[in-house]
Parts: C-alpha cells; sequence; structure tokens
C-alpha cells in the first residue's frame, strides 16, 4: 500500500524551531485577513495570513533566514506557496474547515504546526478519516491532491501554522 501521509515530530532544531516561534508571535509580525479559508466557504469567518512566498515569488524578508531551513529538510526542489496561518478558535467555534485540496496537480503539501492545540488536520484518504494532532514542531507531509480540512481548537485561542506547497 502507498503512503499516504507522513508525520515528523521534532521536524526542526530546537533553538531554530523556539526563534520561529517567537516570530510568529512578535507583537508586530504582518498578518492580512482573508475572508475565507477555502473557495466559496459558507461556513467560515476567514483567517490571517503572512505570506513568505506566493506567485514566484519571496514576498516577506524571513524567507531566507526561517522558510529556506525548513524547505531544505523537505527536500523541496521548487516552491508553489508558503504561508503562516494564524486561525482565532472564536471565529470556528465548533466548526471545521471545508474539505479541499491545495493544488490539483502533483506536488506535495507540508502543514508545519507552530503550536500545540487540540485542533488540528483531518485528510480524507480512501474515504477514511485521519485525524492528525497539532504539535509543535511537528509537520505533516502529503500530496496536494489529497482532500484535508482544518479542525480548530477550544483550548487556546489561535493556531498557527506554516502550510508550504512545493515540488
Amino acid at each position: 500500500m502507498a503512503e499516504t501521509h507522513k508525520i515528523i515530530k521534532n521536524f526542526m532544531e530546537p533553538e531554530f524551531f523556539k526563534r520561529l516561534q517567537e516570530l510568529i508571535n512578535y507583537k508586530d509580525f504582518n498578518w492580512h485577513y482573508h475572508k475565507n479559508m477555502t473557495p466559496n466557504s459558507k461556513i467560515d469567518l476567514g483567517y490571517f495570513t503572512h505570506s513568505f512566498y506566493n506567485e514566484h515569488e519571496i514576498n516577506s524578508d524571513y524567507y531566507y533566514k526561517y522558510i529556506l531551513p525548513i524547505l531544505k529538510e523537505l527536500n523541496a526542489s521548487a516552491v508553489i506557496q508558503v504561508r503562516a496561518n494564524m486561525t482565532p478558535s472564536v471565529f470556528y467555534k465548533n466548526k471545521k474547515c471545508e474539505w479541499h485540496v491545495d493544488y490539483p496537480f502533483v506536488s506535495k503539501t507540508a502543514i508545519f504546526y507552530i503550536n500545540d492545540c487540540d485542533g488540528g488536520t483531518e485528510l480524507k484518504i480512501n474515504d477514511k478519516v485521519v485525524f492528525v494532532k497539532a504539535e509543535a514542531n511537528k509537520v505533516l507531509i502529503f500530496d496536494t491532491s489529497t482532500l484535508h480540512r482544518g479542525t480548530y481548537s477550544k483550548d487556546v485561542d489561535f493556531r498557527y501554522i506554516i502550510n508550504f506547497n512545493y515540488f
């Protein structure tokens, strides 16, 4: 049976990860509001992102120091998009994001969890739902064409991840 997803705990060196967490939680880190988590969603109130890389260009001064080392660990040969997501728990009381795929072509998604919470990611694999709990410094890797959705936290105010799409 083919591997459908991969989970790696303690993905990055602890000191690097601590600096990354501090960056994401820095009071002046630039977050931008997006109305919907998925296109045409009717259930969500949006989320906040920080774009590191999108549309063939680097969008953040933090790309080289923080994102490039992670891409090297992922063995990425080319980047499609990298963004941090901050999802306020109050937006999603007892709700889940809608099922979606990141891209319909052959590539990879890696969800890098920045904080611990009772939320996580659900993957739909062979008509079964696999739940991956959010744990700081853990990465979940799967094909971008895999149906998935975020589940939101009841035990923290914000769920933080960095979403990587790459070849």
